[in-house]
């Protein structure tokens, strides 16, 4: 009951604060955006220190907010490195347009009719395997991706972006696509459709918005506990404030922060049809070193389950069933933190601690995600590294629980992705980067990630995956992307000695306005 009352009470609250950093309406940058590593980067080194990192997508006007703060915190005489004064260069030609918005005297309405086109090709050589006890198949090489399902050979995709804004506060930002794909058979099918979509409309510091979107909630990065872009976007009402805010009273002690809300609805091809999806996130930032949060996404209703009224929404998605003891809802949640640490070379820990489903009002059935970020490891400053690890094998009557549901047997999953972590449930993730900015336009990633999964069948399904990735800003205007990676499997559908080799590789051109 507390719980309930504090949330609503702090919506409402929420809705009647000024932020110093509000800005007019705009897109979202994509998930994978080269952005984001930038700003680990200026954050891990101390020049941005008012940003929330918990909670992504960013949108241009947050973003560019956050660029104005990295050139005036990184100054040359504070010891800032070479590459990361070019890195705000860099930035700040990107979001040249959204710094200029804030003006007063800038055009606030326009139309553009293109933004961005990007055509990509992928490869792929092998089969996806399943997830036990969910509806979900993941090809181990292709995570984090939209959703996208590639056939196994050839695979292109054309996108583009369209924006149209009227003053500062209504926005509508679509990025429709056209995908081929050829199968062994040298068969091709053709798929046209819409990747992304907002119609957003902002009112003080919020932005009440419907659309396709995609969200990632959590510190990690090369996945999350609770939200990630694993599967494919999911349409939704949600409500955000896209910069921080100052919240009233005793609480304004919690420094800058965040709320995140938002309601969709899962397909139809599933065990229960169309159940709701909501979730509901808060960021705080009490310290200039601290960062905290806490999320909670909720599977409940759909066809044959109990009727579900508005008013019982935010009932269900603060942590209680609507009657009796009857399990009416599938909840994931999650607490992380991110603590950094200038004084061990301004190194960022950070971690999240799940649990499917809760007891005592405290989350049951633990997993968890630890991380270690090195922004710089050598003297040019221009390496970093970064070891992340997540496990979600919590058992729970002799089978793990995470991602799976009796009554919601298709899992915590949307049209055969998981929505969470890409490793899936009862699976152990390792994973390692290295991050080489040859320039502020060309930077180079290698890695490897060690996945193990089925902690309940008679043998682990094992991936060994080395992979190299490189982002060029050729100039301006024009960006190349290319990639490459190989997963060495031991015993394949969990079927021991049955073991193969799958590789998969990409190249994008983006041309951008």
């Amino acid at each position: 009951m507390f719980l309930r009352r504090f949330v609503s009470a702090l919506v409402v609250w929420c809705m009647f604060c000024a932020s110093a950093h509000a800005a007019g309406v705009s897109s979202s940058l994509p998930l994978n955006s080269w952005v984001y590593s930038a700003f680990d980067r200026l954050a891990a080194s101390g020049a941005v220190q008012s940003s929330l990192s918990g909670n992504r997508p960013y949108t241009r006007s947050e973003a560019a907010r956050l660029v104005v703060e990295a050139e005036v915190h990184l100054l040359p005489d504070r010891g800032a490195s070479d590459i990361n004064q070019k890195l705000i260069t860099r930035l700040k030609k990107e979001f040249a347009d959204d710094i200029q918005a804030t003006s007063p005297s800038a055009a606030k309405s326009y139309f553009k009719p293109i933004t961005q086109v990007a055509l990509r090709y992928d490869y792929r050589d092998g089969q996806p395997t399943t997830i036990p006890r969910t509806n979900a198949r993941q090809f181990a090489l292709d995570y984090n991706n939209q959703g996208k399902d590639y056939s196994e050979n050839h695979n292109a995709e054309l996108g583009l972006i369209s924006e149209l804004r009227f003053s500062d506060w209504f926005l509508f930002s679509w990025q429709p696509y056209l995908s081929y794909l050829e199968n062994n058979d040298s068969q091709a099918e053709s798929h046209f459709g819409t990747r992304y979509s907002k119609l957003a409309l902002q009112l003080f510091a919020f932005e009440f918005s419907v659309g396709r979107q995609s969200l990632w909630w959590g510190r990690g990065r090369h996945g999350s506990l609770v939200l990630s872009n694993n599967a494919e976007p999911l349409d939704m009402l949600r409500v955000t404030n896209p910069s921080p805010i100052i919240l009233p009273w005793i609480f304004g002690l919690l420094g800058p922060a965040r709320l995140d809300v938002f309601w969709s609805r899962l397909e139809t091809e599933r065990r229960v049809a169309e159940p709701y999806f909501a979730g509901m996130r808060i960021d705080v930032k009490p310290l200039p070193w601290f960062e905290l949060g806490a999320s909670r996404c909720v599977i409940f209703g759909g066809e044959g389950r109990p009727h579900v009224d508005a008013s019982e929404f935010v009932t269900i998605l603060t942590g209680k069933n609507l009657s009796g003891g009857e399990d009416t809802s599938n909840s994931v949640a999650a607490v992380d933190f991110r603590l950094h640490l200038p004084f061990l070379w301004n190194a960022e820990f950070y971690a999240e601690i799940g649990g499917e489903d809760e007891a005592g009002y405290w989350i049951a059935n633990m997993a968890s995600l630890v991380g270690l970020y090195l922004p710089v490891i050598e003297p040019s400053g221009r390496l970093s590294l970064r070891l992340e690890y997540a496990d979600l094998s919590s058992i729970d009557n002799n089978s793990p629980v995470w991602y799976r549901h009796g009554i919601y047997r298709s899992g915590y999953t949307y049209k055969g992705k998981i929505l969470g972590h890409h490793v899936g449930g009862g699976a152990e993730d390792r994973y390692i980067a290295l991050d080489w900015w040859l320039t502020e336009r060309v930077q180079v990633t290698l890695g490897y990630d060690e996945e193990k999964r089925g902690y309940d069948q008679a043998v682990l399904e094992k991936h060994r995956q080395p992979f190299v990735a490189v982002d060029w800003m050729v100039t301006s205007d024009w960006q190349l992307k290319a990639s490459y990676a190989n997963d060495s499997i031991e015993n394949v559908g969990y079927v021991a000695g049955a073991d193969r080799t799958d590789h998969a590789a990409s190249f994008s051109v983006t041309r951008l306005w």
